[in-house]
C-alpha cells in the first residue's frame, strides 16, 4: 500500500521559499524512467528493501499515483527532486514511464522541495529526518549544510542580534511541526557527529537515543559491547550504566575521619564553637568504641 503525503507541510513552506508549492500540483506529462537520475539533494541514504517491495506491488496494481517532481539538466536528462522511491518502485514493477512535474528549480529550491517531500513521509528514519531538516535550515538561513548547525547555535546564543533570521527559522520549523529549531540543535542534530557506522545503525533501526549514548564511549571495546547490548534490547538507562562503568567503592567513613583528624590545617580552621562540638563528638565516639557511656551524652 502506498504512503499518503501530507500536503500541509508543503503548503505552509511554499510562502517561505518559491517552488515548494509545486508538490501539490497535478502531473503535466510523463517521462521515460531511463531519462531520470537520482537527485543530488535526496535526504534518504537507505531504502528499506521490504518497504520498497511493498511499494512496487502497489505500483504494479495501481500505477504511480503521485507524480515525481523533476528538474531538467544541461545534459538533456532530468534530475529527480522528489519521488525517488516511486521511481525505483516503478522500475522494479516494469513500468517504462512515470508521471512527472517538470520545474526549473534552483539548487536552493530543489534542496527545500526534496526535504519537504520526504518530511511528509511517515517511513522516514531519524537520520533522514535530521538531514531533511538540516536542508530546510540551510535554505532558510542561506548557509551550507556543513555549517548550518553552528550558525543556529550562534543565533540561539545571540537571538537579539538577528531577529529576522530567528523569525524565519521559527516559521520554517513551525511549519514542519514536531519540534522547534532550538530543540533540534540541542537534541537530534548531535546525531550528525556520530561515526558513520552508528549513523547507519540508526538508519536501519537503532533507537537514536541509544546511539547518542554509545557515541560517548571512549574505548572501542566498550563501544562494541554497548552496541551489542543495544542490539539485544538494552535500555538507554542500562547503556548509561555501562558508560559509567562499575561503581567505585565508597571510602570507609572511619578512614576519612582519621585522614581529616591528621590534617592540622583542617583542624586549625575550626573556631572555638566548632572545636568544642568536635571534641564532644570524639568523646562520644571514644565511649562508643570502648563500650562505655560518656558523661557528655
Amino acid at each position: 500500500m502506498t504512503r499518503k503525503a501530507r500536503p500541509v507541510i508543503g503548503a505552509r513552506l511554499s510562502g517561505l521559499v518559491a517552488g515548494v508549492d509545486t508538490l501539490a500540483q497535478p502531473a503535466t506529462t510523463s517521462l521515460s524512467t531511463t531519462l531520470l537520475d537520482p537527485g543530488e539533494f535526496q535526504p534518504r541514504y537507505y531504502f528499506n528493501p521490504d518497504a520498497l517491495d511493498d511499494l512496487t506491488r502497489s505500483v504494479r496494481e495501481q500505477g504511480v499515483l503521485q507524480p515525481l517532481l523533476v528538474r531538467p539538466t544541461a545534459s538533456g536528462r532530468y534530475e529527480i527532486v522528489a519521488g525517488e522511491r516511486r521511481w525505483r518502485a516503478a522500475r522494479q514493477a516494469g513500468l517504462t514511464e512515470v508521471p512527472v512535474l517538470i520545474r526549473t528549480l534552483s539548487d536552493s529550491e530543489a534542496r527545500l522541495a526534496a526535504a519537504v517531500e520526504n518530511l511528509q513521509r511517515e517511513d522516514l528514519n531519524v537520520m533522514e529526518e535530521v538531514r531533511a531538516k538540516l536542508q530546510v535550515a540551510s535554505v532558510t538561513l542561506g548557509v551550507p549544510e556543513d555549517s548550518v548547525v553552528a550558525r543556529m547555535f550562534a543565533l540561539d546564543r545571540h537571538a537579539e542580534t538577528e531577529p529576522e533570521l530567528i523569525a524565519r527559522l521559527d516559521a520554517a520549523f513551525g511549519a514542519l511541526g514536531r519540534e522547534s529549531w532550538r530543540s533540534f540543535i540541542r537534541n537530534r542534530a548531535a546525531l550528525l557527529n556520530l561515526s558513520e557506522d552508528l549513523q547507519e545503525a540508526v538508519r536501519t533501526g537503532l533507537d537514536y537515543r541509544k546511539a547518542l549514548v554509545i557515541g560517548r564511549a571512549d574505548r572501542d571495546d566498550l563501544r562494541d559491547a554497548m552496541l551489542e547490548a543495544a542490539s539485544g534490547g538494552a535500555t538507554v538507562a542500562a547503556l548509561r550504566e555501562m558508560l559509567r562503568g562499575p561503581a567505585q567503592p565508597t571510602q570507609d567513613v572511619f578512614v576519612t575521619v582519621a585522614q581529616q583528624l591528621r590534617d592540622r590545617r583542617a583542624l586549625g580552621r575550626l573556631d572555638a564553637r566548632q572545636r568544642a562540638r568536635a571534641e564532644k563528638l570524639l568523646a562520644q565516639l571514644s565511649a562508643l568504641l570502648s563500650g562505655q557511656t560518656s558523661e557528655t551524652d
